[in-house]
């Protein structure tokens, strides 16, 4: 039977829609209740998805500045919007702005570390230190050193998807564990993170070819744009059943 595929198209539909379930979970449901525990655990799917189209996006752009550029420019523009979102609140000081990013700003940093693979080589001392210093850069956006490791893993070990789905378990697995389970009272409450091991499913059907059916093209900038777009309307409708 010939293995079902989709495409970076079909993929991006698939993040968008785990994402919008997550966050609907964070604003509209108790933490530890079953509808809360499910519907974050899918939308575990979304940020190891984007760091591969990522990955995908920087083999195959055909200029790196300007997706660097759109990277970093949206990050700036979603990042007052996130921030409220994520915490509920304004940030007490710049500084607590400027170390909480957004999940945008950890993917440019991620797109310079895939740049450094290219272009040094890490054949050097300086550019092991400054492979260091981008990747302890993540550590101020969402999902922290997570999407630097996956990037590098995906870009990496392409032609031998076993090896790239091994790594990508135990890295998934250990960063997370240290990461984000002392965010949580018990193991029980934390293990919905490792639904970031079930995104291999649908990354494995990849095609490698970006469209699709014509009618479900995105446009280049519809992710960037439905991002922040997306957190202030899910705000607006809370803020609104608060008032009811």
């Amino acid at each position: 039977m010939k293995k079902k595929q989709i495409s970076g198209t079909a993929l991006k539909y698939f993040a968008i829609i785990a994402m919008t379930v997550d966050h609907i979970a964070l604003l509209f449901f108790s933490a530890g209740t079953i509808p809360y525990y499910i519907m974050r655990l899918f939308g575990r799917f979304t940020a190891p998805i984007m760091t591969y189209l990522l990955v995908e996006g920087y083999r195959h752009t055909r200029d790196r500045k300007v997706y660097f550029k759109r990277l970093v420019l949206f990050a700036g523009i979603a990042q007052p919007i996130y921030f409220l979102f994520e915490f509920g609140r304004l940030p007490k000081n710049a500084l607590e702005f400027l170390t909480n990013w957004n999940v945008l700003y950890t993917l440019a940093v991620a797109l310079v570390v895939l740049v450094l693979f290219d272009s040094q080589r890490l054949s050097s001392a300086p550019s092991l230190i400054l492979l260091g210093v981008l990747i302890g850069l993540s550590h101020f956006g969402d999902w922290s050193y997570l999407i630097p490791a996956w990037a590098i893993i995906f870009y990496c070990y392409q032609s031998d998807r076993c090896k790239m789905m091994i790594l990508y378990c135990i890295a998934s697995v250990t960063l997370q564990t240290l990461i984000f389970a002392k965010q949580f009272d018990s193991f029980a409450a934390f293990s919905f993170q490792y639904g970031t091991l079930f995104a291999l499913i649908p990354i494995s059907m990849y095609s490698g070819k970006r469209g699709g059916e014509k009618h479900l093209q995105l446009n280049h900038w519809f992710f960037y744009i439905y991002y922040p777009a997306h957190m202030i309307v899910l705000l607006v409708i809370r803020a609104m059943i608060g008032k009811l």
